[in-house]
């Protein structure tokens, strides 16, 4: 479902988006500080305490490999459009942020991005979605080089209002879990094979995580693969992953008490399901302090 060919790129690789930009885009880099989310926030603006639930997946009736969801089936997956052309995906984190790839913001004037949220069917010109601007890029020191800190937040021109259909994806707790051999999400629209179009209607596909030993025993180099990513897809049948279009869309498991937490966040790869390269995601584990530390001026749900 992800992924675009690039010229820049030497290592072949193939980012999840389809629009090429040459803009600047104003960035800021935070700390990966200690920092513990609070239920009152205080964006500079007014005080507010959220009172809401995080990772709540709607299942009212229910990619490459993959199946259409049901409608607002995964809430906190958001669409990212440039001149109103769609090419990214982001999650919702909390009512002012949005998480998601730092190739889908690099070289992109911050301004000119639209996020829509609560949509399922994009195609649909009757229906109208939540929209929200960004005011402010932050992002990691991403590098094309090695698809390394592949990692932003876009911070909102409004606040969102928490609902049924609109509602942010839980963080992972356990900053030491490595999800190895968890059934995994991944949604979005983007392609549903190589070389084929972007998808009207969300979609979803399940892979499993593998270990980065594991993901190293396939046809990716070892130096490919660093610390701060984690694989997910089927090693040696392929034919499930995310494909051009996917690129910062979330990947997400259900914890044990039913919510969902994002796991990781759709970067790079070679080819849509091709065997023996799976989907590389960023994983957020890794910058969970940074995340919360950059969003803390939005509300994040008290449970």
């Amino acid at each position: 479902m992800w992924k675009i060919v690039t010229l820049v790129v030497l290592c072949l690789c193939t980012l999840k988006y389809g629009v090429n930009a040459e803009n600047d885009t104003k960035t800021t880099t935070v700390s990966n500080t200690e920092f513990e989310p609070e239920t009152i926030a205080n964006d500079g603006e007014h005080r507010r305490t959220c009172h809401c639930r995080c990772g709540e997946r709607n299942e009212a009736s229910r990619i490459v490999g993959g199946v259409e969801t049901t409608v607002n089936e995964f809430p906190w997956v958001a669409r990212l459009s440039y001149h109103n052309k769609f090419y990214c995906g982001s999650s919702l984190i909390n009512d002012r942020f949005v998480l998601t790839a730092a190739h889908c913001v690099k070289m992109f004037m911050w301004f000119m991005i639209k996020v829509t949220l609560g949509e399922h069917d994009r195609c649909n010109n009757t229906h109208r979605p939540v929209t929200r601007f960004v005011t402010n890029v932050i992002s990691q020191n991403f590098s094309y080089s090695n698809f390394n800190d592949d990692i932003a937040l876009l911070r909102l021109n409004n606040v969102v209002k928490i609902t049924n259909t609109v509602k942010p994806v839980c963080l992972p707790i356990d900053v030491d879990k490595t999800y190895v051999g968890v059934n995994a999400i991944a949604a979005g629209w983007g392609t549903v094979g190589e070389k084929k179009n972007h998808s009207c209607y969300l979609q979803e596909v399940e892979v499993p995580v593998l270990s980065n030993e594991e993901c190293k025993e396939g046809k990716y180099s070892a130096k490919m693969i660093s610390d701060t990513m984690m694989c997910a897809g089927y090693l040696r049948e392929g034919g499930k992953d995310t494909c051009q279009g996917d690129s910062g869309g979330p990947l997400s498991a259900e914890r044990s008490d039913k919510r969902h937490e994002q796991l990781g966040v759709v970067s790079w790869g070679i080819g849509c399901g091709r065997v023996g390269y799976p989907g590389v995601y960023t994983r957020v584990t890794k910058y969970l302090n940074w995340i919360k530390n950059g969003a803390k001026s939005g509300c994040f749900c008290t449970a």
